[in-house]
């Protein structure tokens, strides 16, 4: 996937620390309402600490824009390396971001290691990099990076409530109201981030998200598990190399998306994967999981699917809506990927490894094509139709508009700040065309 691509100023590293030294908060005041804006899957920056060495930060290398990071960096082992990652350390990386799954389906950090954010609300540039060139845009309209724009980066190793996200977004959101002497927050989110986003109104006390927020504005959300994403749970996991072309962009088991499950109700009825003249909905993504040999993250579905969680249910089989308006753009009339066929696995009666399913070697698979944004499908981008209050007014497709570049294009971002300004007084406009 391919977005414009703008230039970003005040890039510079103190220490061995990689922070932003001129976009540092800012004290100048703004009349625009304040917006904390959450990024997509691997688009937040990590601080990896181990027991036995120096801590580093990471960004996914899949998903890193060279032309996005803070110079002279030009890659993510670069990133990561110029922030304290040791030479000699770089190939156990891999292992210490993954997840230990028990046979419970419970995820954990490996033994020595913590996971975190760099910062939270801070630093939007240092946090979410990949994000610079809507920070431009956003700041092109008077809003103050750090003061009445601020990112709420996240561990998207984990599925919603299983990090410190909603916590952090309280923090940050109250900072960004009292900043702005009052002015309740937009919640913008991207991609995983509206999942993440979604959990948070619903759980938080209802009493204080109607005092802070104003409403949440969403760029292409994926409020269910991701179809196609599911082959990554039989991919080889991420790669230094951004171009190796049989690494996925996570590792097997990080359950925020793989262990999520696959909801009938987003995807109905439809073939989202074939093993052989086997066929697989979404209700049957355990079985999937388990054909092709991804065991443990099976468990992991059956302990973090969406399906078992309250807050989830709410919305998505009672229609609950949020309890602040919600407004959601999203990419139309690409072809996208909802998942694939394989050939039948030739593997053991009891095989428990993707490494022993078979379907790792089959690169060539064909693509299940669907409507969408050539990232997630039409039918996981209108999911808050079945409980938004009015989903004439507040779902707009905008045709042509891929997965990321929704983040920049000029009528999805002239919305949100349509939404934030006018939504101010409490009159949400809607977003229909």
């Amino acid at each position: 996937m391919t977005r414009p691509r703008l230039s970003i100023i005040c890039l510079a590293f103190i220490t061995a620390v990689i922070t932003l030294s001129a976009c540092s908060e800012s004290t100048t005041a703004t009349s625009n309402p304040p917006i904390v804006f959450v990024p997509g899957l691997g688009m937040s920056a990590l601080s990896v600490s181990v027991s036995t060495t120096s801590s580093f930060s990471f960004l996914v290398p899949e998903m890193t824009e060279p032309e996005l990071l803070p110079p002279p960096a030009k890659s993510a082992l670069e990133y990561s390396l110029m922030s304290g990652l040791a030479e000699s350390d770089v190939d156990k990386v891999h292992a210490w971001l993954a997840l230990s799954i028990d046979d419970q389906g419970t995820a954990t950090n490996a033994p020595g290691v913590t996971v975190k954010p760099i910062s939270v609300g801070k630093n939007f540039l240092a946090e979410c990099p990949q994000y610079g060139p809507l920070a431009d845009m956003l700041s092109s309209q008077d809003w103050r990076t750090n003061t009445s724009l601020r990112c709420l980066p996240y561990d998207y190793r984990f599925g919603p409530g299983e990090n410190s996200f909603a916590d952090d977004l309280k923090r940050v959101v109250e900072k960004s109201v009292s900043k702005a002497d009052g002015t309740k927050v937009v919640i913008a989110c991207h991609s995983q981030g509206c999942l993440m986003a979604d959990y948070a109104l619903r759980t938080l006390d209802v009493t204080w998200v109607n005092a802070h927020v104003s409403s949440l504005f969403g760029f292409a959300g994926q409020f269910s598990g991701c179809s196609d994403c599911m082959r990554w749970a039989f991919s080889d996991p991420w790669s230094w190399d951004p171009n190796d072309p049989n690494a996925s962009p996570v590792d097997q088991t990080w359950v925020g998306q793989l262990g999520l499950d696959l909801q009938p109700s987003v995807y109905g009825e439809n073939l989202l994967y074939m093993v052989g003249d086997r066929e697989f909905r979404a209700k049957d993504n355990k079985a999937l999981l388990e054909a092709g040999g991804a065991v443990s993250m099976a468990r992991a579905s059956q302990r973090y699917g969406l399906q078992q969680q309250e807050w989830f249910v709410a919305g998505d089989e009672r229609g609950v809506p949020l309890p602040v308006p919600g407004r959601f753009v999203y990419g139309t009339n690409l072809p996208t990927t909802a998942g694939y066929v394989f050939s039948a696995a030739k593997a053991p009666v009891a095989c428990t490894t993707p490494q022993c399913a078979g379907l790792l070697d089959q690169a060539g698979a064909t693509e299940i094509q669907t409507d969408g944004d050539s990232g997630d499908s039409t039918w996981m981008n209108e999911a808050p139709a079945r409980w938004t209050n009015d989903a004439r007014c507040d779902l707009r497709g905008l045709p042509g508009i891929t997965h990321m570049g929704i983040v920049t294009n000029s009528d999805a971002v002239d919305l949100l700040i349509r939404v934030a300004r006018e939504g101010a007084s409490g009159d949400v406009p809607c977003v229909s065309g």
